[in-house]
């Protein structure tokens, strides 16, 4: 308990010990009450019973001022079945976050003023509404300072101008832009440079791209028979191009050709396939089962598929995952930074390409058996678009979303939030952004982003 806490609980004590009495008073008023009309409406002598009564009745007064007293100390703990095992950070801990030299950047002690920084295991959010400093105050801040490898999602693209040749100092700077946002020129990332066509993975490889692709929206429902269907075809086209098609066409453009083909034409592919022994016969049985499939129900598989990859229309997703300018792995070996910008008004059309992309890189890290010397930082700015992923597990990263507050959700500030995650005791830490820092267009450097000291400031009262 804070010190705080303590001397208002201190003060309330007395108060509620009074009316705690007071009530206990009336409560043994009424025992008296009641005892005393029973044995005089039906005539019982004054036995033990009544002996008994009449000594818990002079007790409660003290009982219920004993009660009141210490619940004084007790009422403003939160509510385990609303917060669960969630509270307001104390005094020593956020000594400790302001000690630390190195780490990243959460905050500031409202107290102390000095900067608060955490440099262990556990995964960080940023809950803060629209236009209130969550880049200025959290993730530009992070991008400047922190030596490690950086994931970004940065759908404005301030971030990847603010930091970009910041960012260099630390490493090689990957901008995935295919809008141009940026105004910088844009990397590139195959997903299907990473499957090996004689690997035993390949099939698993080629399901979780399946997954990534497939998932529908929030607030958009899909029939989960259609749904599982479309990302077995889709693998199974995945498996047919990383396997027959050559190092050009290996790409999902060539996976959006296979699905639009004429009908005809594409039972022709199908039937190509079922002569197919590479991967184990995989491809061969995929295209068996897809024909065992009545009229009516190929036809709905592909049109899921086909709703699914839509997106791969755009000339400009053709260009952007047509080649591989980089590997997701080797940030784990040498610090390098992506920037993944896609402009707030697309978010909805191409978020399929950012859970793409994270779902790749979490896959390529998973598998590639090096321990960097620093976790590999994901900030994933409005990562509720990215839908469901499935867990990777730990593997060295660290992930610090950013998140505009949900419907509902209340606005979570000063000081610092703190819970416990399970067994492991790792300390989750959840703060409102900084506030203060100037705003200004992002295609030019803002003055305010010259200095570090210029860009964080105090918290809101």
């Amino acid at each position: 308990m804070t010190f705080p806490r303590l001397l208002k609980s201190i003060v309330k004590a007395p108060f509620m010990a009074i009316a705690s009495a007071i009530f206990g008073v009336l409560i043994a008023a009424l025992l008296l009450l009641a005892s005393f009309l029973i044995h005089l409406i039906g005539g019982f002598e004054q036995g033990q019973i009544s002996q008994i009564v009449h000594a818990v009745a002079k007790q409660l007064p003290l009982v219920f001022g004993v009660g009141g007293f210490v619940s004084a100390f007790a009422t403003d703990a939160p509510i385990a079945a609303v917060f669960g095992s969630a509270r307001w950070a104390t005094g020593r801990e956020l000594q400790k976050l302001s000690a630390k030299d190195d780490g990243l950047l959460t905050g500031r002690d409202p107290t102390t003023g000095k900067l608060l920084r955490y440099d262990g295991p556990a995964h960080l959010m940023t809950m803060a509404p629209t236009r209130t400093g969550k880049g200025v105050g959290t993730i530009i801040p992070n991008l400047l300072t922190a030596d490690r490898s950086v994931i970004c999602i940065d759908p404005k693209g301030e971030n990847t101008v603010v930091t970009g040749r910041a960012r260099e100092q630390f490493g090689p700077v990957h901008i995935l832009d295919p809008f141009g946002v940026t105004c910088k020129h844009s990397a590139a990332f195959n997903p299907l440079d990473m499957l090996d066509p004689d690997g035993l993975d390949i099939a698993e490889d080629a399901n979780t791209l399946a997954d990534a692709l497939v998932f529908d929206e929030p607030g958009m429902t899909g029939d989960a028979h259609w749904n599982e269907e479309a990302k077995a075809l889709i693998a199974d086209l995945i498996l047919k191009i990383v396997i027959a098609e050559s190092p050009g066409r290996r790409n999902l453009s060539t996976l959006r050709e296979y699905l639009t083909l004429a009908p005809e034409r594409f039972l022709g592919l199908l039937a190509r396939m079922q002569d197919m022994d590479e991967a184990g016969g995989l491809i061969a049985r995929a295209a068996n089962r897809h024909l065992g499939k009545s009229d009516r129900e190929a036809a709905g598989v592909l049109s899921a598929a086909q709703r699914h990859t839509h997106f791969l229309d755009s000339p400009r997703m053709t260009a952007v995952l047509g080649r591989s300018d980089f590997r997701f792995a080797d940030l784990k070996r040498n610090n390098a930074t992506v920037f993944l910008v896609l402009p707030p008004d697309r978010l909805s059309t191409y978020s399929r390409w950012l859970r793409l992309l994270i779902t790749q890189s979490l896959t390529d890290m998973a598998r590639d058996p090096a321990s960097p010397a620093r976790p590999v930082l994901y900030l994933l700015d409005e990562f509720a678009a990215l839908g469901h992923l499935a867990r990777h597990g730990s593997h060295g990263r660290l992930w610090c979303p950013a998140l505009a507050d949900p419907p509902g959700a209340p606005w979570v500030s000063w000081p610092a939030m703190v819970s416990s995650s399970g067994r492991s005791s790792r300390i989750s830490i959840s703060c409102a952004p900084l506030m203060g820092a100037e705003r200004e267009p992002s295609c030019r450097m803002p003055p305010s982003f010259r200095s570090l000291a210029s860009m964080i400031s105090k918290p809101p009262n």
